[in-house]
């Protein structure tokens, strides 16, 4: 039985809900990283700019761990993302 607590997460992020029960079929504990392995079910990103993250609920979450190359410069940083679609053209 969910806490109070968890059952407000539950009821404000059904979509998250959903991908979870998609994801559980695909990756072990249905995540990519243990870290990201949250009770009752993971958030699921669906956009991110400079230290914030969308949720496909649409909420705005601050990423205070800033992984995968976020750490240094955030997500999403122009002079990254033209650098990348620079290589990809070639």
């Amino acid at each position: 039985m969910a806490t109070p607590i968890e059952q407000r997460y539950i009821d404000a992020h059904p979509k998250c809900a959903d991908f979870y029960s998609t994801s559980k079929d695909l990756f072990p504990n249905g995540v990519t990283h243990d870290a990201r392995n949250l009770k009752p079910f993971p958030y699921f990103v669906s956009h991110a700019q400079d230290a914030r993250k969308w949720d496909v609920d649409g909420h705005e979450i601050i990423d205070y761990t800033g992984g995968h190359g976020a750490l240094l410069l955030g997500h999403n940083h122009p002079d990254i993302v033209a650098a990348v679609a620079e290589q990809m053209a070639k």
